[in-house]
């Protein structure tokens, strides 16, 4: 998956590797081709600086250039205007110019997507899709950023002395150099004032649409570990929307109670990946902190059980899905003169992707072929495991993504159950009449039943929380960092700062057409046929 660190690597290597080809042969025609290819870096590094290039929609002032910015951009823009120069003393550029302008191509294409990445995260109206867009407004952000076009800027400048190098008009080769000083001096001056940045950021992540990916048995074990990570991304974008009512189908009562279970047993078999590490590991702090983990991993499993215990007392009645023999509300209704938007038939994606994730995790566990409609087996040796995930160290870390994404998605299942008010309806035993009709009219859940439900999400929140922080240190114990901790804390702590403010108004999803995917069986209720109300 990709991460701004990664996209910012690739993006120093092609430039390294280009200032590395042979050119002595090159006509004025190709270097200028080269110059020209070198300035669209520059091009789109200069994009990526200034205010609003990135930050969401704030409720202060926007933020203004940063000297470290100020100065990057100006000696940028100086080295273009060399560049310029040098390109009308040679022949007009050609097309390719060879290995290394297909080497800086992709430099540029790379910048290009550290803006489409950190972008993911906003909506068209710059209003943030995940947590970790409120991250973008910090200092250490700006900073990470100037300092890592920085060193773009100095891999460009190694370019630009490449191309100059045996270059036959003497006006060109000034400017050449002209150029590569400005580069040179962009590099210099602006990583030395962004020396602090938090190494943290080089994990900042491309945010994945809300669309399940299903396990399939074709899949590689080798794979699971990274599409685990991307099922949590995914499921983190998923809370963030149901926490500030944005996603296009509502996340409901029906699908929270299985969310909450498909949770409970990834919970579980993550568990015993954890143990059966434990087991395999000389007897030391690993193996200690493993069993540490294997043990939190339960506690959470039983945490996210309950909650699915509370549900079989509660009924979400507006969920076409739950008791089928009431008549089913019509999706679209009016409430003080606006459309409403009511659950869809189909499962909510997180619901599907929760799902997938306990697929992918028993894959891990008992091979490629498993399924949650198989019984346990007799599992894979904790060997291939580990040769799977590329070890201890980074087991624990793709393990950690796990309880990261489910502390956020606990933490919006409150806000979820208040905003299907009415709908909830008791089924408590000795609670529920016969007619479900009047049930529905007349008894409504008791306020007690509503505290319970939230109460329980309240209980997975702190298991989860544990859960994440003995993974983390079996990582830790194992020599791995996990940098991502720290952008997941801080998207965390946004978070909890709001889980005291509800929204004064329902912010009104695009009305298109949700795209739907493969939806395993056992996650569908077959309706019964009647009309709709």
């Amino acid at each position: 998956m990709t991460t701004l660190g990664e996209l910012f690597d690739a993006a120093i290597t092609q430039l390294q590797d280009a200032a590395r080809e042979p050119m002595p042969a090159a006509g004025p025609g190709e270097r200028a081709a080269l110059a020209g290819h070198v300035d669209t870096v520059l091009q789109q590094i200069r994009r990526g600086l200034g205010p609003g290039a990135y930050t969401p929609v704030a409720t202060t002032e926007e933020r203004f250039l940063t000297s470290a910015e100020k100065d990057l951009a100006g000696w940028l823009t100086q080295a273009s205007t060399w560049l310029g120069r040098a390109q009308g003393y040679l022949a007009p550029g050609v097309d390719g110019a060879g290995r290394a302008g297909a080497r800086i191509k992709g430099a540029a294409q790379a910048i290009g997507t550290v803006r489409d990445t950190i972008s993911s995260h906003l909506g068209p109206d710059r209003a943030p899709l995940t947590p970790y867009a409120y991250l973008l407004r910090h200092q250490s952000a700006f900073d990470y950023l100037s300092g890592r076009y920085a060193e773009v800027t100095r891999a460009a400048g190694q370019v630009v002395h490449r191309i100059a190098q045996n270059s036959e008009h003497p006006g060109a080769a000034e400017a050449f150099e002209a150029a590569r000083v400005s580069l040179d001096k962009a590099s210099v001056l602006t990583r030395a004032a962004t020396r602090e940045a938090g190494a943290h950021w080089a994990a900042f992540p491309l945010a994945l649409p809300v669309l399940p990916v299903q396990a399939t048995p074709s899949d590689p074990t080798s794979a699971v570990t990274t599409r685990l990570a991307e099922d949590s991304e995914r499921l983190s974008r998923a809370a963030y929307a149901a926490l500030h009512d944005r996603d296009e189908q509502r996340l409901s009562g029906s699908d929270l109670k299985q969310l909450s279970h498909w949770t409970s047993m990834a919970r579980l078999l993550a568990g015993r990946i954890a143990l059966k590490t434990a087991e395999e590991l000389p007897a030391g702090d690993v193996a200690g902190a493993f069993k540490d983990a294997a043990g939190a991993l339960r506690e959470s499993s039983h945490a996210w059980q309950d909650a699915v215990g509370k549900w079989l007392v509660v009924v979400d009645t507006s969920d076409p899905r739950e008791h089928p023999a009431l008549a089913p509300p019509s999706y679209e209704v009016v409430r003080h003169g606006r459309v409403a938007r009511m659950p869809s038939p189909d499962p909510h994606p997180a619901t599907v992707i929760s799902r997938t994730s306990a697929t992918r995790l028993g894959q891990l566990l008992f091979g490629a072929e498993w399924t949650p409609d198989h019984g346990p087996g007799p599992g894979r040796s904790a060997a291939d495991i580990l040769a799977d995930a590329g070890g201890p160290g980074p087991l624990a870390a793709s393990l950690y993504r796990l309880p990261s994404a489910g502390w956020q998605m606990s933490a919006a299942a409150p806000w979820t159950i208040k905003r299907a008010g009415a709908t909830l309806v008791s089924n408590a035993p000795g609670h529920r009449p016969p007619d479900w009709k009047k049930a529905f009219r007349f008894y409504p859940v008791h306020r007690r039943e509503v505290e319970a439900l939230t109460a329980a999400y309240s209980a997975v929140m702190a298991a989860e929380q544990r859960t994440a922080g003995t993974l983390l240190a079996a990582a830790r114990r194992a020599g791995t960092t996990v940098p991502r901790a720290v952008l997941d804390a801080s998207a965390h702590q946004a978070i909890a700062a709001e889980q005291r403010w509800a929204p004064s108004h329902q912010v009104q999803a695009p009305q298109r057409p949700v795209p739907r995917a493969s939806v395993p069986q056992d996650l569908m209720t077959v309706r019964r046929p009647g009309p709709r109300r």
